[in-house]
């Protein structure tokens, strides 16, 4: 099971930036219904759109559609205990809460997440608490 990070879901949609190896293996979660991304991921990219930071063609909601029925990716519901963990995960001060979500969904879902963030990356490293897959 995989949870794609906001811009891996945005990398695999556009076929941009992933290895062949990452992207296979994106491939084959898809394929078993078991790729994910965070609730939280939908107000990330809209967010970016609005702020020219992230550039789409057409609407945003279309397109998080037609980028989640291409692969096949659900989006994991944000569940009190993901909200929860994500204040409190071990060891991690970091300010952005939604990489904090981000992290707790996968947490959550005993996922693996596919991220390029040196963040989370690091944390993964140092904590253990999540595991991840870097693009």
């Amino acid at each position: 099971m995989l949870v794609l990070d906001t811009h891996a879901l945005i990398w695999a949609h556009l076929g941009v930036r992933i290895s062949k190896k990452v992207a296979k293996k994106i491939l084959a979660a898809g394929a078993e219904s078991a790729l994910y991304v965070s609730a939280i991921t939908p107000w990330e990219i809209a967010l970016g759109v609005r702020r020219g930071r992230i550039r789409i063609a057409g609407d945003v909601l279309a397109w998080l559609h037609d980028a989640c029925d291409a692969m096949s990716v659900a989006v994991a519901p944000l569940e009190p205990a993901i909200a929860v963990d994500a204040v409190n995960l071990p060891a991690w001060d970091h300010a952005d809460p939604s990489d904090r979500i981000i992290v707790a969904t996968a947490r959550r879902l005993g996922a693996t997440l596919v991220t390029a963030d040196t963040a989370i990356l690091e944390y993964a490293e140092a904590s253990r608490a999540v595991r991840v897959l870097e693009i």
